[in-house]
């Protein structure tokens, strides 16, 4: 399932290329959620690539990204990690694909908690995560 949805991600990434005209330029340098790199799918398969993702879901829910989310993937001695230093999401898995899915729970989580938050109840940290959640993600459905 995980698998069929980085394929998925990649797909639209192309999809959204293929319409910028060959002299654009980007003005300004940096992503609010996460750095977009170009991994392509022979990379994804080594352990310590990024890996741009769109859609997020688990048995709760399902999330898109406005932007690219960008989730470092590295393998230790047992266990995989996902990690995403901007949204403060760190998982693990015996796998690959179980540390993605992981993070996408994760993920799906801390949107459900800080979209749910009223503008008062957050400072520092937690108002710049509710900032990121409110206005790159979208519930697709619950």
């Amino acid at each position: 399932m995980i698998e069929t949805e980085l394929d998925e991600s990649y797909a639209i990434k192309a999809e959204r290329q293929s319409s910028f005209p060959s002299s654009y330029t980007r003005f300004m340098e940096g992503d609010l959620t996460a750095r977009e790199l170009d991994v392509d799918k022979s990379v994804r398969q080594h352990a310590g690539a990024y890996t741009p993702l769109w859609r997020f879901t688990s048995p709760i829910a399902v999330i898109r990204s406005l932007k690219p989310v960008s989730v470092k993937v590295c393998k230790g001695e047992k266990l995989f990690f996902a990690e995403n230093e901007n949204l403060g999401i760190f998982t693990t898995g015996e796998t690959r694909i179980s540390a993605i899915k992981a993070f996408c729970e994760q993920l799906i989580h801390f949107y459900r908690h800080y979209t749910n938050l009223n503008w008062e109840q957050v400072t520092g940290d937690a108002h710049r995560l509710k900032q990121y959640y409110e206005n790159f993600f979208q519930k697709v459905c619950e």
